[in-house]
């Protein structure tokens, strides 16, 4: 059974505007760590070792980012989540952004552990698939399924192909990261994966209308 939809204010508009925005501005700080910290290798090293030195604050930034992108789209969509698969994604996907909030605060490498604990909070893989799954509930939802559907998978497969990677090679190197655990592409792809989900949700959000005669809401601007 199909929940009837709710219509979407002005305000959540915006906060799916602010979601796709932050997560664009999150890809920007990314790329450019990549011209700026040229000494550390892309194939090997992780992003959050761009947080260590210099140019931290961008990485720090970029991780600010990315939160807000998680957050805000919270806000943009808690009211067409309509099952209790919807609201535990919802639940994940505000763990993600303080996770994020955490990362960005604290380098990796020091004792307390306190930037890992913030990477393990990151939880947008199984948020997209919870929360893609509610909103395709959503009556209001049903002509762009194949969109939620197709990228609801994304963030999940960015993970897998992550954790093969270490899987397979943090073996051959005695169990510790270096030159020879090429994870380092395999951890950006991960990190991108998320806003292949973020950004599309977003922007078919804060596109969305509403017919004055019916009352429907058409997302992404596309009616049944």
């Amino acid at each position: 059974m199909r929940s009837v939809a709710r219509p979407i204010s002005k305000f959540a508009r915006n906060a799916a505007l602010l979601s796709f925005a932050a997560s664009a501005a999150f890809i920007l700080c990314l790329g450019a760590l990549h011209v700026l910290r040229t000494d550390l290798d892309p194939s090997w090293r992780f992003i959050s070792e761009y947080e260590i030195g210099d140019y931290g604050w961008v990485m720090r930034l970029a991780f600010f980012a990315l939160a807000l992108s998680c957050a805000s789209l919270c806000v943009a969509i808690v009211s067409q989540i309509r099952t209790i698969a919807g609201y535990l994604g919802l639940a994940l996907l505000v763990l993600s952004a303080i996770g994020m909030i955490v990362a960005g605060i604290f380098a990796p490498g020091r004792v307390s552990g306190l930037h890992e604990v913030g990477a393990m909070l990151d939880s947008v893989p199984f948020a997209a698939l919870l929360m893609s799954w509610s909103l395709s509930r959503n009556g209001a939802w049903l002509p762009v399924w194949r969109t939620l559907a197709w990228t609801a998978g994304i963030p999940l497969l960015g993970l897998v192909i992550f954790l093969l990677s270490l899987a397979v090679m943090l073996p051959r190197n005695g169990g510790q990261p270096g030159p020879q655990v090429l994870a380092g592409w395999p951890n950006r792809i991960m990190i991108l994966a998320h806003c292949a989900w973020l950004m599309p949700v977003a922007w078919l959000t804060a596109a969305s209308t509403r017919e004055q005669t019916s009352g429907r809401v058409n997302i992404g601007g596309v009616g049944r």
